[in-house]
């Protein structure tokens, strides 16, 4: 153990579980196996989790925020976070699986990694947490994470990006799920799954979003597709379609990642013209 995470290990002992063994062998003089103790302790945390439902109690380490609620719907230009339906929660920021963790960190570089693969972690189980919550879908921002955590909002985009690539997960978060932003999001897996063959409620449920967005983005997707095979420009696009000129272009390099031959079709006819 190096000097940084022997910092950690008074956290890692502040959980309730150990409360209950301290009081075990303090105020009752139950002195026996601490096994045995840390079992009993687990087993009345249980039964506190059981008879105490986590509205009316915050845990250590978790944080009380407010998010978002995933409606299904895209946000209109100049929408703010306040008009969106919010849903306050309960988070596991810290839970006492994190505090051992930082209290156990190897040295050096393996230490620096650890702390990387457990901040991955955290922010994965917190975005997770919020999605599948019954009062959800509830999603955070990268700000959000970052105030959580306290990272900034680049640090927290990086970490979500290996996080999905490693879970195999969305990890949703709220610009990503309402598509805010200028890149293409969640847009490329969903026309993936489309163009692969699979039907609306396939992809709505293997992407984490409802069928009337998958059909959303489906057939914005058709209507630049078709006017690109009739060999439509850009800027025309944008002017029959109504769709922003980043969109049209998200969905253009979509569609010659799918239709390679049509890329060359289009140069040819150029050429002529």
């Amino acid at each position: 153990m190096n000097s940084s995470s022997q910092a950690y290990v008074g956290t890692a002992k502040r959980t309730f579980g150990q409360a209950i063994v301290h009081l075990l062998e303090n105020r009752y003089s139950i002195l026996g196996s601490r096994g045995v103790l840390e079992l009993i302790a687990q087993d009345v945390t249980d039964l506190a989790e059981q008879f105490f439902p986590e509205q009316e109690y915050v845990r250590p380490g978790w944080m009380v925020f407010t998010g978002v609620k995933a409606t299904g719907h895209k946000a209109y230009p100049g929408q703010s976070g306040a008009d969106h339906e919010l849903v306050t929660l309960h988070w596991p920021v810290l839970t006492d699986d994190d505090r051992q963790a930082l209290s156990t960190l190897p040295p050096g570089q393996a230490g620096r990694q650890a702390r990387r693969t457990l901040l991955r972690t955290r922010i994965a189980r917190i975005v997770e947490y919020g999605w599948q919550h019954p009062e959800g879908p509830v999603l955070l921002t990268l700000a959000d994470l970052g105030v959580m955590l306290g990272l900034t909002t680049v640090q927290v985009s990086q970490l979500l990006k290996e996080a999905r690539k490693a879970t195999g997960k969305q990890l949703l978060t709220k610009g990503y799920y309402f598509d805010q932003g200028m890149r293409p999001t969640h847009k490329g897996p969903i026309i993936a799954l489309y163009e692969a063959g699979h039907d609306e409620a396939d992809i709505a449920q293997r992407t984490g979003h409802e069928s009337k967005s998958v059909g959303h983005y489906i057939r914005d997707y058709e209507r630049v597709k078709l006017l690109l095979k009739s060999r439509s420009t850009s800027d025309r696009i944008t002017y029959l379609t109504g769709l922003q000129p980043n969109v049209v272009r998200a969905y253009t390099t979509m569609v010659y990642q799918h239709h390679p031959d049509w890329r060359s079709e289009q140069n040819v006819s150029l050429a002529q013209t």
